[in-house]
């Protein structure tokens, strides 16, 4: 009963692999297409269970949004798509947390993207979001302070 068990465990770990790939290479290729056209500003929101996003903004010399794509999902299924909803708009005026009609992880990954690119003008480095098990973590931690 281990056997079959490891092997199935073994083929759906190198498939999940061969997924994650592909999608790393739709990034990659999205991206080396929009920085070949200009400045790309890219922002991010990572979650553990609920869909997680990625956007990217090719930008003009005046920091005008020319075209856009994001990733939104929960699976490695998910790809880039168009994402017309910021073209045409200057990036330091985006407030993302107005557009209800986006799904919470996207107006965060466009909220970071805003934040990156303005960090990135300071010449400072911008700081790496949360990752999920960070959040699960703090949200822990806060929990505990109010139970003291």
């Amino acid at each position: 009963m281990f056997w079959p068990i490891l092997i199935a465990f073994g083929l759906v770990y190198a498939l999940q692999t061969a997924l994650a790939l592909r999608q790393a290479t739709n990034y990659t290729r999205h991206y080396g297409a929009m920085r070949r056209k200009g400045r790309v500003a890219i922002g991010k929101q990572k979650n553990l269970v609920a869909n997680g996003a990625i956007v990217m903004f090719l930008l003009d010399a005046d920091d005008v949004v020319v075209e856009a794509v994001r990733l939104s999902g929960v699976t490695v299924f998910s790809r880039f798509r168009a994402f017309d909803t910021f073209v045409g708009q200057r990036i330091v005026d985006i407030d993302a947390h107005s557009h209800r009609e986006l799904n919470k992880s996207l107006r965060a990954a466009v909220a970071n993207a805003r934040d990156n690119f303005l960090f990135v003008s300071e010449g400072r480095i911008p700081p790496e979001p949360p990752g999920p098990v960070t959040q699960l973590f703090s949200r822990f931690g806060r929990r505990q302070q109010a139970l003291v």
